[in-house]
């Protein structure tokens, strides 16, 4: 019995020490750490669609473009955009920084993606 009291005993004190440590760190929008905290965005929302052209490799319609465009609250920051086919698996990606209006043209043109496989697109600036 004073066993299971002990081992209960050291659990506490193990949980209780590991508990204040998580507890103590802290987290900004400006740092990754454990936490949450609030961070401003550049804009409510950005758009990117993806445009085509016929390609005789392919063949058929292949994506060339995807354009970008967002709020000037986002110029000069990193963008990437991701084209997705079955199951949200990536087809192709590409980066880069928006331009002072806060929009970019990301080409996919040598990546030969084909139109028809392309389910999704989605885009993420951060910086």
């Amino acid at each position: 019995m004073k066993r299971i009291a002990l081992a209960l005993l050291a659990g506490a004190v193990v949980f209780g020490a590991v508990y204040a440590f998580a507890a103590s760190l802290s987290v900004s929008s400006s740092g990754l750490g454990a936490g949450n905290a609030s961070v401003s965005a550049c804009n409510a929302s950005a758009t990117v669609t993806y445009n085509t052209v016929y390609s005789a490799t392919v063949p058929g319609y292949k994506v060339t473009t995807a354009p970008v465009t967002s709020a000037v609250g986002c110029a000069t920051k990193a963008y990437k955009v991701t084209l997705t086919g079955t199951g949200s698996t990536s087809l192709g990606e590409v980066t880069g920084s928006l331009d002072a209006t806060g929009a970019a043209s990301p080409d996919f043109t040598v990546s030969n993606i084909a139109a028809s496989g392309v389910l999704g697109v989605s885009v993420v600036i951060s910086g």
